[in-house]
């Protein structure tokens, strides 16, 4: 129960994250890594430092081969381990990231000879086994720009490499990149799943089970589908060979739903024909998820078997409708054109999937909302109560999601482990304050404080009390602050305060008062003591932006580390200190 509590919070937590995370401006907009490519078949052998020679400077150029897209290369026959490379741009970045839609099967990728990201275990024949495919954020060191980054692939499977789509962007422009790219799977995935359970609901309850039961199950296929394409599953719970095993589940069953549904509505002397498609990729659908389970094999090779198989039922049931379209009434030619239409998003999805088509988000979402509307229309015509119910159930939603939004607001801008802000919740708060500081004249300070030989707690005393160290430090921060004033965790073991209405003086005494509260911090089991070193400055010096406000503050701070730490510099025009 706590776990299902839990997921549901942060179901709410990740739909109110969506209404107000387009508020941050980011410095720099994402950059495709589309082009500028090159690959080289085969594994690259490691040299005793374990690092892959092919990433070293010496390594000849003339292995490598230009390509347009790291996918698929020409010439493949029968590798199964492959390298891409491409130079990183330059580009002013806060908190960069590079974002990988998906990879073909697992990957190691490699910047300066290093291992900065893998996703699955190469064995030491560079093989490895499927692991699922969820999209990629590879954080980027500082001083990246200019560098060649490296991706070693292995994959068993009719692709291998990248796919989709590759940006160098922000961490928080990625998390809204994904809530842009995910709602509509979301409203989709949500829709179907209650419609499934209302068609359970009214299977149990009315004559006309078999129709209801049918529906019930193309909904639960079509939810499954929908959330195994959404990006967002990843954030709520990453598990990404679980989401896959699910959507391939309600892949495959999607044929099985759709053939005894039409057979029920709309197949007449067709019946026959359209039940043995059910039950065909019935007996699929189980057989390939239960070696896949089983260990037997791998879920990623069943689906290029299972597109062959799925292509061909379409075009059976696409051909029962046809002869049969002329014959029937308006209702059941609604479904016969949604099922159409749902066919042709299907066919070109699987033709993109297989690399027939060029990449592209397939808003295959909305061609199977299209048809779960139409047989939903038609099988609750009788029942107008299910429609009050749903519009009941959205109504709940937005009003869990109104209400949790300030408190999200408010967890969004935190430093999780001190509870005070982050860096960019600080720079969102202060900068209006400074500005009208600025502009009225009004006393303004910034107090920049670091923990003195605070590695010396991790190294002697482990990190769980490092981290105690830090929230004992935030403690001390909020404690002594006025209401007026804020603190923000900046990285590692700094921390930066913004007094309003505080004169250079008076943000000497406060820092002060900080100083010794911090040095009579007594933790159990920590015979070093803690301190920490001080850097103010303020608007008595008229400053152009918060930021150069900040950089003095840390000037201040370093004179205070090299005068012996545990005291409190100001910083001065002359670059002379108090």
């Amino acid at each position: 129960m706590a776990k299902l509590n839990k997921t549901a919070f942060m179901l709410v937590f990740l739909w109110a994250l969506y209404g107000f995370s387009g508020a941050v401006a980011a410095d720099e907009a994402p950059r495709s890594l589309q082009s500028g490519w090159q690959y080289r078949w085969g594994d690259s052998p490691f040299n005793d430092k374990g690092v892959p020679e092919w990433t070293l400077a010496e390594d000849e150029a003339a292995h490598w081969t230009d390509i347009d897209f790291p996918s698929n290369p020409p010439a493949r026959n029968g590798n199964i381990n492959v390298w891409y490379r491409t130079t990183l741009p330059e580009g002013n970045w806060r908190d960069p990231i590079i974002y990988i839609y998906s990879v073909d099967l697992i990957v190691q990728v490699y910047l300066d000879g290093k291992q900065i990201y893998h996703y699955g275990t190469f064995d030491s024949q560079g093989q490895g086994r499927f692991e699922g495919w969820p999209w990629h954020m590879i954080d980027l060191p500082e001083n990246f720009a200019g560098k060649p980054i490296y991706f070693r692939i292995f994959s068993d499977y009719s692709d291998i490499g990248l796919w989709g789509e590759i940006k160098i962007m922000e961490r928080l422009d990625l998390i809204r990149y994904i809530f842009d790219h995910s709602v509509e799977q979301i409203i989709v995935s949500f829709f179907s799943f209650l419609i499934a359970i209302l068609a359970i609901a009214f299977a149990l309850l009315q004559s006309e089970r078999k129709s209801f039961f049918y529906l019930a199950l193309f909904a639960l296929s079509s939810a499954f589908v929908v959330l195994g394409q959404s990006q967002i599953k990843q954030l709520l719970f990453n598990a990404p060979l679980l989401w896959d095993h699910l959507g391939a589940a309600g892949y495959f069953m999607l044929p099985v739903a759709m053939a005894f549904l039409f057979g029920e509505w709309c197949a007449g002397k067709f019946i026959l024909l359209t039940q043995s498609v059910g039950v065909f990729h019935l007996a699929y659908a189980v057989g390939a998820i239960t070696l896949s389970v089983s260990g037997h094999g791998e879920i990623s090779n069943m689906y290029f078997i299972f597109d062959g198989l799925f292509a061909i039922s379409l075009v059976i049931l696409f051909g029962v409708a046809f002869v049969l379209f002329r014959k029937v009434g308006a209702e059941k030619k609604t479904i016969i054109v949604s099922y159409a239409i749902f066919s042709l998003f299907l066919l070109v999805d699987m033709a993109v999937a297989h690399s027939y088509l060029p990449w592209h988000r397939v808003p295959m979402a909305w061609g199977l909302l299209a048809f779960l509307l139409a047989i939903t229309a038609i099988s609750l015509h009788h029942f107008t109560v299910t429609q009050n119910a749903l519009k009941e159930l959205n109504a709940t939603l937005e009003q869990l999601v109104a209400e949790r939004t300030r408190e999200l607001e408010y967890l969004a801008s935190q430093d999780p482990l001190t509870d005070v802000l982050n860096r960019r919740a600080f720079h969102e708060k202060a900068e209006p304050i400074f500005r009208s500081a600025q502009r009225y004249n009004r006393d303004l300070a910034v107090i920049v404080l670091d923990i003195d030989h605070f590695k010396r707690f991790n190294d002697n005393y482990g990190h769980a009390v490092g981290d105690e160290v830090l929230v004992q430090v935030a403690a001390c921060c909020r404690k002594v602050c006025r209401e007026t004033d804020f603190t923000a965790r900046f990285g590692g073991e700094e921390f930066t305060l913004l007094l309003e209405e505080a004169s250079e003086q008076n943000a000497l005494k406060f820092a002060e008062r900080l100083r010794k509260t911090i040095a009579a911090l007594q933790i159990p089991a920590i015979d070093q003591r803690i301190t920490a070193s001080f850097g103010i400055s303020s608007l008595s010096t008229p400053a152009e932006s918060l930021d150069e406000l900040i950089i003095r503050a840390d000037q201040a701070l370093y004179r205070a580390k090299n005068v012996g730490r545990n005291n409190c510099q100001v910083w001065k025009t002359t670059h002379t200190f108090l």
